[in-house]
């Protein structure tokens, strides 16, 4: 039983780096308001929460983990494509503030989670890497540009 997710950790540390620097250079990021659905707001950090620490801790609970050397390949070379195209939507969103590519930087996020809980064979990873794609997406369609 491993206490680290080999696999985990690199996405997640790019994805939180990425996340830091683009929310550090935005100034004219504003949080959806009060207005917002609360259950779907706790929706997005509960699955966040739980899909960070189940993407890097693993205490026996994970699934199997990848039944072929060939999925892992596809999980590798699929999670660097969906980083670059994370970093990409990122970059253009903040040059051009379109709301498109900001329903990007939520959804490529949540493609990453899912597709690893798939992947993986862990269960609870996908359920909670779903609950956080509901969330997320909410909010960034409640989010004022």
């Amino acid at each position: 039983m491993q206490f680290f997710n080999l696999y985990g950790v690199p996405v997640i540390v790019i994805l939180f780096i990425v996340w830091m620097i683009f929310r550090n250079i935005d100034k004219k990021y504003k949080p959806p308001t009060d207005s917002v659905n609360r259950g779907l707001k706790g929706f997005e950090q509960i699955g966040g929460f739980a899909v960070i620490f189940l993407m890097v801790c693993g205490f026996g609970i994970q699934g199997d983990g990848f039944l072929s050397d060939a999925m892992k390949i596809f999980w590798i070379v699929s999670m660097v494509f969906l980083l670059l195209l994370h970093i990409l939507s990122c970059i253009m969103f903040y040059r051009s503030r379109n709301h498109t590519l900001h329903m990007l930087t939520a959804i490529f996020p949540s493609v990453i989670f899912i597709l690893t809980g798939l992947l993986e064979q862990d269960p609870p990873l996908l359920l909670f890497a779903i609950v956080f794609a509901i969330g997320k997406i909410y909010m960034t369609s409640k989010s004022e540009i």
